[in-house]
């Protein structure tokens, strides 16, 4: 029960300003950070969604060699990269309160053939 009036308050301060001093900034890096920026992705997490799945999508005929995951939220979420599908995973755990933000950014080259 305590954890549903820890949502509530959550929720009415977040609704009071988008600047809620209460919300911390966790940044994620793969990668050598050159390149040309092939896909940037911003997003919100919702208190239901425990687990979010975000495809990137970069240009045929480029590679991405460096991702940023940066995310807005009360609590750290783990963040996972898997290059091979270019998915990025954010998990919260169920104590933890999953309304967040998150922005995310591909850089890369084009490949030569």
């Amino acid at each position: 029960m305590s954890k549903l009036y820890g949502i509530v308050l959550f929720l009415l301060l977040a609704d009071y300003g988008s600047s809620f001093p209460l919300l911390n900034t966790y940044v994620y890096e793969w990668g050598a950070d050159w390149g040309l920026v092939l896909a940037q992705v911003d997003g919100t997490i919702e208190l239901s969604q425990p687990v979010t799945k975000i495809d990137l999508r970069v240009p045929t005929g480029t590679k991405a060699n460096y991702v940023r995951v940066t995310i807005n939220a009360l609590s750290p979420p783990k963040v996972d990269y898997n290059p091979e599908k270019g998915r990025i995973t954010i998990t919260y755990l169920e104590s933890q309160i999953s309304y967040s933000t998150y922005s995310i950014v591909a850089k890369g080259h084009i490949l030569l053939n």
